[in-house]
Protein backbone atom coordinates (compact mmCIF):
# COMPACT_ATOMS: atom_id res chain seq x y z
CA UNK A 1 0.00 0.00 0.00
CA UNK A 2 1.36 3.48 -0.91
CA UNK A 3 0.40 6.54 1.35
CA UNK A 4 -2.00 9.11 -0.37
CA UNK A 5 -1.87 11.94 2.57
CA UNK A 6 -0.31 11.81 5.80
CA UNK A 7 -3.22 12.91 8.34
CA UNK A 8 -1.37 13.18 11.57
CA UNK A 9 1.96 10.91 12.69
CA UNK A 10 -0.13 7.94 13.47
CA UNK A 11 -2.48 7.96 10.86
CA UNK A 12 -2.31 7.92 7.13
CA UNK A 13 -4.65 7.92 3.77
CA UNK A 14 -3.85 4.57 1.71
CA UNK A 15 -4.28 3.16 -1.27
CA UNK A 16 -5.01 -0.50 -0.91
CA UNK A 17 -4.49 -3.05 -2.61
CA UNK A 18 -8.40 -2.90 -4.42
CA UNK A 19 -7.24 0.34 -5.19
CA UNK A 20 -9.72 2.39 -2.81
CA UNK A 21 -9.02 4.56 -0.30
CA UNK A 22 -8.49 3.79 3.28
CA UNK A 23 -7.76 5.19 6.94
CA UNK A 24 -4.69 3.16 8.55
CA UNK A 25 -4.00 3.98 12.08
CA UNK A 26 -0.63 2.93 14.06
CA UNK A 27 2.01 4.29 16.41
CA UNK A 28 4.80 6.67 13.71
CA UNK A 29 2.59 5.06 10.85
CA UNK A 30 3.19 8.80 9.30
CA UNK A 31 6.00 9.84 11.33
CA UNK A 32 8.82 11.50 8.70
CA UNK A 33 6.75 9.82 5.85
CA UNK A 34 5.68 11.54 3.02
CA UNK A 35 3.17 10.85 -0.19
CA UNK A 36 3.86 8.07 -2.11
CA UNK A 37 5.86 6.14 0.60
CA UNK A 38 4.98 2.80 0.52
CA UNK A 39 3.44 1.54 3.65
CA UNK A 40 4.76 0.02 7.19
CA UNK A 41 2.34 -2.56 7.33
CA UNK A 42 3.93 -3.63 10.35
CA UNK A 43 2.82 -0.58 12.14
CA UNK A 44 -0.47 -0.87 10.77
CA UNK A 45 -3.10 -1.22 13.98
CA UNK A 46 -6.10 -0.50 12.20
CA UNK A 47 -7.82 -0.30 9.18
CA UNK A 48 -11.16 1.72 7.95
CA UNK A 49 -12.58 1.89 5.39
CA UNK A 50 -14.36 4.61 3.64
CA UNK A 51 -17.56 4.58 2.38
CA UNK A 52 -18.24 7.74 -0.09
CA UNK A 53 -16.69 11.32 -0.44
CA UNK A 54 -18.83 12.52 2.80
CA UNK A 55 -17.09 10.06 5.06
CA UNK A 56 -13.97 10.76 3.24
CA UNK A 57 -14.07 14.45 4.26
CA UNK A 58 -15.62 13.82 7.64
CA UNK A 59 -12.14 11.63 8.45
CA UNK A 60 -10.05 14.22 7.07
CA UNK A 61 -11.36 17.04 9.32
CA UNK A 62 -11.22 15.14 11.91
CA UNK A 63 -7.89 14.26 12.36
CA UNK A 64 -7.00 17.05 11.17
CA UNK A 65 -8.65 19.00 13.79
CA UNK A 66 -8.76 16.68 16.45
CA UNK A 67 -6.08 16.47 18.89
CA UNK A 68 -4.27 12.74 19.02
CA UNK A 69 -4.87 12.15 23.06
CA UNK A 70 -8.85 12.39 22.34
CA UNK A 71 -8.58 10.14 19.13
CA UNK A 72 -7.10 7.55 21.08
CA UNK A 73 -9.61 7.71 23.78
CA UNK A 74 -12.30 7.77 21.58
CA UNK A 75 -11.20 4.78 20.13
CA UNK A 76 -10.47 3.17 23.50
CA UNK A 77 -14.04 3.70 24.81
CA UNK A 78 -15.26 2.01 21.97
CA UNK A 79 -12.97 -0.74 22.69
CA UNK A 80 -14.06 -0.79 26.29
CA UNK A 81 -17.80 -0.92 25.43
CA UNK A 82 -17.24 -3.97 23.05
CA UNK A 83 -15.60 -6.29 26.05
CA UNK A 84 -17.79 -4.93 28.47
CA UNK A 85 -21.42 -5.35 26.44
CA UNK A 86 -19.80 -8.50 24.59
CA UNK A 87 -21.77 -7.28 21.48
CA UNK A 88 -19.52 -6.55 17.99
CA UNK A 89 -19.70 -2.52 17.71
CA UNK A 90 -19.44 -0.14 14.78
CA UNK A 91 -15.83 0.46 14.67
CA UNK A 92 -16.33 3.98 12.84
CA UNK A 93 -18.31 4.72 15.68
CA UNK A 94 -15.42 6.23 17.47
CA UNK A 95 -15.18 8.94 14.77
CA UNK A 96 -18.51 9.82 16.19
CA UNK A 97 -17.42 9.81 19.64
CA UNK A 98 -14.34 11.83 19.24
CA UNK A 99 -16.46 14.44 17.75
CA UNK A 100 -18.70 14.74 20.16
CA UNK A 101 -16.09 14.28 23.08
CA UNK A 102 -13.85 17.51 21.14
CA UNK A 103 -17.12 19.54 20.98
CA UNK A 104 -17.74 19.23 24.69
CA UNK A 105 -14.40 19.72 25.40
CA UNK A 106 -14.53 23.16 23.79
CA UNK A 107 -17.87 23.87 24.98
CA UNK A 108 -16.90 23.41 29.15
CA UNK A 109 -13.84 25.39 28.31
CA UNK A 110 -16.34 28.19 27.54
CA UNK A 111 -18.61 27.65 30.55
CA UNK A 112 -21.22 26.68 27.68
CA UNK A 113 -23.24 23.55 29.07
CA UNK A 114 -25.59 21.47 26.99
CA UNK A 115 -28.77 19.92 28.86
CA UNK A 116 -29.39 16.62 28.33
CA UNK A 117 -33.35 16.24 28.29
CA UNK A 118 -33.23 12.79 27.16
CA UNK A 119 -30.93 11.86 30.24
CA UNK A 120 -33.54 10.71 32.35
CA UNK A 121 -34.81 8.19 29.83
CA UNK A 122 -31.00 7.45 28.80
CA UNK A 123 -31.19 5.93 32.59
CA UNK A 124 -34.32 3.86 32.61
CA UNK A 125 -33.24 2.49 29.14
CA UNK A 126 -29.88 1.70 28.50
CA UNK A 127 -27.98 1.81 32.09
CA UNK A 128 -25.10 -0.46 31.07
CA UNK A 129 -24.19 1.57 28.39
CA UNK A 130 -24.73 4.67 30.71
CA UNK A 131 -22.33 3.47 33.45
CA UNK A 132 -19.59 2.70 30.57
CA UNK A 133 -20.37 6.32 29.51
CA UNK A 134 -19.66 7.39 32.77
CA UNK A 135 -16.33 5.99 33.51
CA UNK A 136 -15.25 7.23 29.39
CA UNK A 137 -16.31 10.41 31.14
CA UNK A 138 -13.94 10.08 34.50
CA UNK A 139 -11.08 9.32 31.87
CA UNK A 140 -11.54 12.23 29.88
CA UNK A 141 -11.60 14.67 32.69
CA UNK A 142 -8.67 13.03 34.00
CA UNK A 143 -6.50 12.52 31.01
CA UNK A 144 -7.85 15.77 29.56
CA UNK A 145 -8.00 18.61 32.89
CA UNK A 146 -11.36 19.03 32.15
CA UNK A 147 -14.76 18.35 34.25
CA UNK A 148 -17.74 17.05 31.71
CA UNK A 149 -21.24 16.65 33.37
CA UNK A 150 -23.61 13.99 33.12
CA UNK A 151 -24.99 15.32 30.97
CA UNK A 152 -22.34 14.51 28.58
CA UNK A 153 -22.23 10.85 29.49
CA UNK A 154 -25.71 10.72 28.27
CA UNK A 155 -24.97 11.75 25.26
CA UNK A 156 -22.13 9.42 25.09
CA UNK A 157 -24.69 6.53 25.93
CA UNK A 158 -26.46 7.28 22.96
CA UNK A 159 -23.41 6.83 20.44
CA UNK A 160 -22.52 3.40 22.42
CA UNK A 161 -25.90 2.75 21.57
CA UNK A 162 -26.14 3.62 18.64
CA UNK A 163 -22.99 1.41 17.79
CA UNK A 164 -24.83 -1.96 18.64
CA UNK A 165 -27.52 -1.36 15.85
CA UNK A 166 -27.11 -2.74 12.72
CA UNK A 167 -28.94 -0.71 10.40
CA UNK A 168 -27.14 2.76 9.43
CA UNK A 169 -31.07 4.23 9.35
CA UNK A 170 -31.00 3.27 12.91
CA UNK A 171 -30.14 6.21 15.75
CA UNK A 172 -30.25 5.93 19.60
CA UNK A 173 -32.68 8.59 19.98
CA UNK A 174 -35.19 6.66 17.56
CA UNK A 175 -35.19 4.50 19.69
CA UNK A 176 -35.19 6.10 22.80
CA UNK A 177 -38.23 7.75 21.64
CA UNK A 178 -39.89 4.70 20.53
CA UNK A 179 -39.91 2.88 23.52
CA UNK A 180 -40.56 6.08 25.18
CA UNK A 181 -43.97 6.25 22.81
CA UNK A 182 -44.82 2.50 23.16
CA UNK A 183 -44.90 3.13 27.66
CA UNK A 184 -46.49 6.03 26.62
CA UNK A 185 -49.58 4.42 24.46
CA UNK A 186 -49.38 1.37 27.38
CA UNK A 187 -49.53 3.96 30.56
CA UNK A 188 -52.98 6.13 29.45
CA UNK A 189 -54.50 2.97 27.87
CA UNK A 190 -54.41 1.40 31.27
CA UNK A 191 -54.64 4.90 33.10
CA UNK A 192 -51.50 3.54 35.35
CA UNK A 193 -48.10 4.79 37.07
CA UNK A 194 -45.55 2.16 35.93
CA UNK A 195 -43.02 1.36 39.19
CA UNK A 196 -39.64 1.62 37.40
CA UNK A 197 -37.49 -0.19 39.57
CA UNK A 198 -39.83 -2.96 39.61
CA UNK A 199 -38.57 -6.42 37.95
CA UNK A 200 -41.30 -6.76 35.84
CA UNK A 201 -41.02 -3.52 34.35
CA UNK A 202 -36.74 -3.63 33.76
CA UNK A 203 -37.77 -6.89 32.14
CA UNK A 204 -40.64 -5.36 30.12
CA UNK A 205 -38.14 -2.79 29.07
CA UNK A 206 -35.49 -5.35 27.77
CA UNK A 207 -37.84 -6.85 25.80
CA UNK A 208 -39.34 -3.35 24.25
CA UNK A 209 -35.32 -2.42 23.99
CA UNK A 210 -34.23 -5.03 21.37
CA UNK A 211 -38.03 -5.29 20.00
CA UNK A 212 -37.87 -1.72 19.10
CA UNK A 213 -34.40 -2.24 17.07
CA UNK A 214 -35.94 -4.91 15.33
CA UNK A 215 -38.53 -2.72 14.36
CA UNK A 216 -36.13 0.22 13.27
CA UNK A 217 -33.85 -2.42 10.95
CA UNK A 218 -35.61 -2.25 7.82
CA UNK A 219 -34.98 -6.07 6.93
CA UNK A 220 -37.09 -7.13 9.90
CA UNK A 221 -39.56 -4.83 8.96
CA UNK A 222 -41.89 -7.02 7.35
CA UNK A 223 -44.45 -9.36 8.69
CA UNK A 224 -42.57 -13.06 9.85
CA UNK A 225 -44.11 -16.46 10.26
CA UNK A 226 -45.80 -16.88 13.52
CA UNK A 227 -44.90 -19.60 15.17
CA UNK A 228 -47.83 -19.31 18.23
CA UNK A 229 -50.58 -21.62 17.79
CA UNK A 230 -54.04 -20.16 17.33
CA UNK A 231 -55.13 -21.53 21.00
CA UNK A 232 -52.23 -19.96 22.69
CA UNK A 233 -53.05 -16.54 21.03
CA UNK A 234 -56.36 -17.00 21.45
CA UNK A 235 -55.99 -18.13 25.31
CA UNK A 236 -53.49 -15.09 25.95
CA UNK A 237 -56.47 -12.68 24.75
CA UNK A 238 -59.18 -14.18 26.72
CA UNK A 239 -56.88 -14.21 29.86
CA UNK A 240 -55.71 -11.12 29.69
CA UNK A 241 -58.25 -8.59 28.08
CA UNK A 242 -56.56 -5.69 29.67
CA UNK A 243 -53.21 -6.17 29.21
CA UNK A 244 -54.01 -6.98 25.35
CA UNK A 245 -56.41 -4.22 24.83
CA UNK A 246 -53.24 -1.83 25.60
CA UNK A 247 -51.12 -4.16 23.21
CA UNK A 248 -53.56 -3.43 20.42
CA UNK A 249 -53.14 0.18 20.82
CA UNK A 250 -49.22 -0.32 20.55
CA UNK A 251 -50.01 -2.69 17.56
CA UNK A 252 -52.09 0.25 16.34
CA UNK A 253 -48.89 2.83 16.79
CA UNK A 254 -46.62 0.51 15.22
CA UNK A 255 -48.69 0.10 12.25
CA UNK A 256 -49.24 4.18 11.77
CA UNK A 257 -45.76 5.38 12.93
CA UNK A 258 -43.50 3.11 11.13
CA UNK A 259 -45.76 1.12 8.55
CA UNK A 260 -44.62 -2.34 11.04
CA UNK A 261 -46.94 -5.12 11.13
CA UNK A 262 -46.72 -6.86 14.38
CA UNK A 263 -46.48 -10.68 14.27
CA UNK A 264 -49.16 -12.28 17.09
CA UNK A 265 -45.96 -13.87 18.28
CA UNK A 266 -45.12 -10.37 19.31
CA UNK A 267 -48.26 -9.35 20.83
CA UNK A 268 -48.46 -12.78 22.74
CA UNK A 269 -45.07 -11.09 24.51
CA UNK A 270 -46.04 -7.86 24.83
CA UNK A 271 -49.49 -8.91 26.38
CA UNK A 272 -47.96 -11.22 28.96
CA UNK A 273 -45.04 -8.52 29.91
CA UNK A 274 -48.03 -5.80 30.32
CA UNK A 275 -50.61 -9.01 32.38
CA UNK A 276 -47.44 -9.49 34.96
CA UNK A 277 -46.70 -5.35 35.29
CA UNK A 278 -50.94 -5.17 36.08
CA UNK A 279 -50.96 -8.20 38.16
CA UNK A 280 -48.04 -6.80 40.18
CA UNK A 281 -49.35 -3.19 40.76
CA UNK A 282 -52.74 -4.72 42.36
Amino acid sequence: MKILRILNNNVVIALNDEGEEVVLMGNGLGFQKKPGFEVDVLKVEKTFEMSGQFEKLRIEKLFAEIPEEIIKISYEILSYARKQLQKDLNETTFIAIADHLYTAIQRTKNNIQMKNFLLWDVKRFFPDELEIARQAIQVVNQRMGIQLSDDEAGFLTLHIVNAAIDSTNESAIDLTQMIEEILTVIKYTLKINFIENDIYFQRFITHLRFFSERVLNPSHNKIEEDMVENELFTLVVRKYPEAFEATKKVVDLLKTRWDYNTSRDEQVYITIHIARIIEKMN
